[in-house]
């Protein structure tokens, strides 16, 4: 969508009060284009938002002059979604199931059967890497499946590894609007570049990166749609979801002012787990801000995956929530592959948790008199990160200062202060999310507003000596 196409939609949303944001107004009109005249009741049943929302979304679109009338798209309405969302099936491309085979591809993506051949030079899996090939066959009901969502026609999506080659049949399609392909392995990348020239394939990228670094920051915020069939650990899982959220747009500025964009897509290829693995692997989805609208079982197949019984299931996740950006952290020394986790389990210690410290300084100290406030501050901190109060103590000193300390589901965290030095010190110990750390220390860096300051980081319980690292907090 064209940005300007964006700041509409998103203020169709905020007006329409639509809790699914700029995503479920793109759903409305998507199926509104797809299905004409189609009633409330039925674009309920097809987009998954409550009647009331949706009329108040269509309220907001004619208001907006993009359909003529609540009811139908209508000929104007026709025009803006497919020139402003690039949309092209206005019919359902897929009506029955996606079970589908270069004998039955829709004759206006017939191009997607030239990747067929190409697709079996794929070089050698590397099972350092956790790669085995899903069959082509799969590679098309993956398509097909984001073509049947809406998820192709118009969009910028995003692949965190690719062995699969499942970004040359999306992009035989023509229907993206970009693609960006992320790999740890040039040999894959190399044979991606290969198929971009052979196909003439436009504003397709690639990307040669180990995703334990820090993400470019080129990639941050930009696309509609990640695919990621991410390494068989909950490790890797985690680390996956962690950059695709990062690379979803969640954000979008209007008028200079920030405004939040939810409901973008993330397509995961994950194999099944012994129940308590799966119960993890499921709370690290919902940790990372996911919620999981569609799981089908078995729908990946793959040659030689014997670990995973040649098969992964797959799941269709909507991002609920903006994130904050801690791009700095580098997760290079956590094992995310297989056979590095298992090397790992011998090991006596693992790290379990992250320790933040730091230390603010004041020219102005009225603030220091206002224990009541600090308090809050400090409290609102710890809930706005989503971490777990279970109790408080805090005390005040005589003629003044100020020390509080909340035990936490995941540890504690503490505030001291010494008004006479106009000093801060904040101590916080979780057993839970980095960014939950990170959105502490920058809540309390923003609302106390310090001349100074300095936060640090270290993980806790590791094997080796313990280092702490410094944390660049935005504005």
């Amino acid at each position: 969508m064209a940005i300007n196409t964006e700041e509409i939609l998103t203020l169709v949303a905020e007006r329409a009060q639509l809790a699914e944001g700029i995503e479920g107004v793109r759903s409305i009109l998507l199926f509104m284009y797809r299905f004409n005249s189609l009633k409330n009741k039925k674009l309920a049943q097809k987009t998954g938002i409550a009647i009331p929302a949706i009329a108040a979304v269509r309220s907001e679109l004619v208001k907006s002059g993009i359909i003529e009338k609540r009811t139908n798209l209508g000929q104007r309405g026709k025009n803006w979604v497919k020139q402003r969302l690039n949309l092209y099936f206005d019919y359902d491309p897929q009506p029955n199931n996606i079970n589908i085979t270069f004998n039955n591809i829709p004759e206006e993506i017939s191009s997607l059967s030239l990747c067929e051949e190409f697709l079996k030079q794929r070089p050698k899996p590397c099972y350092n890497f956790d790669q085995t090939h899903a069959e082509i066959s799969t590679v098309i009901k993956r398509t097909m499946y984001l073509l049947k969502e809406g998820d192709i026609e118009g969009r910028k999506i995003i692949f965190l590894g690719d062995d699969d080659a499942t970004s040359i049949a999306v992009g035989l399609t023509r229907l993206a609007k970009k693609i960006t392909v992320i790999d740890i392995d040039k040999r894959i990348l190399n044979f991606l570049s290969e198929a971009v020239e052979e196909f003439s394939l436009k504003n397709f990228n690639i990307i040669n990166h180990d995703l334990r670094d820090p993400c470019p920051k080129n990639i941050l915020n930009k696309y509609d749609i990640a695919v990621i069939d991410p390494p068989y650990t909950n490790q890797g899982l985690r680390l996956f979801l962690k950059r695709a959220k990062q690379a979803l747009k969640t954000s979008i500025k209007i008028d200079g002012k920030i405004h939040s964009v939810i409901g973008k897509r993330c397509l995961l290829c994950f194999g099944n787990k012994p129940p308590e693995e799966m119960q993890r692997a499921q709370l690290s989805i919902l940790d990372q801000g996911f919620i999981i609208k569609d799981m089908i079982p078995n729908f990946n197949h793959y040659r030689g995956a014997s670990i995973l019984g040649n098969f992964s299931h797959l799941y269709y996740l909507h991002l609920t929530k903006s994130i904050y950006a801690e791009n700095n952290l580098s997760l290079k020394s956590g094992p995310i592959y297989t056979s590095e986790v298992k090397n790992s389990k011998s090991l006596p210690y693992q790290p379990n948790g992250y320790h933040f410290v730091g230390e603010m300084h004041f020219i102005k100290q009225q603030l220091f008199f206002e224990n009541n406030k600090i308090q809050k501050i400090f409290l609102n901190s710890l809930l706005l990160a989503d971490l777990t109060i279970h109790d408080v103590y805090n005390h005040n000193y005589q003629p003044f200062g100020y020390s509080a300390i909340a035990i936490l589901k995941s540890s504690h965290a503490a505030i001291h202060t010494w008004p006479e030095h106009g000093y801060i010190s904040i101590d916080l110990f979780i057993c839970d999310e980095f960014s939950k750390g990170v959105k502490v220390v920058q809540f309390l860096k923003n609302q106390f507003n310090p001349q100074k300051f300095e936060f640090f980081y270290a993980e806790r319980g590791k094997n080796f000596k313990m280092k702490y690292e410094p944390i660049i907090l935005g504005a």
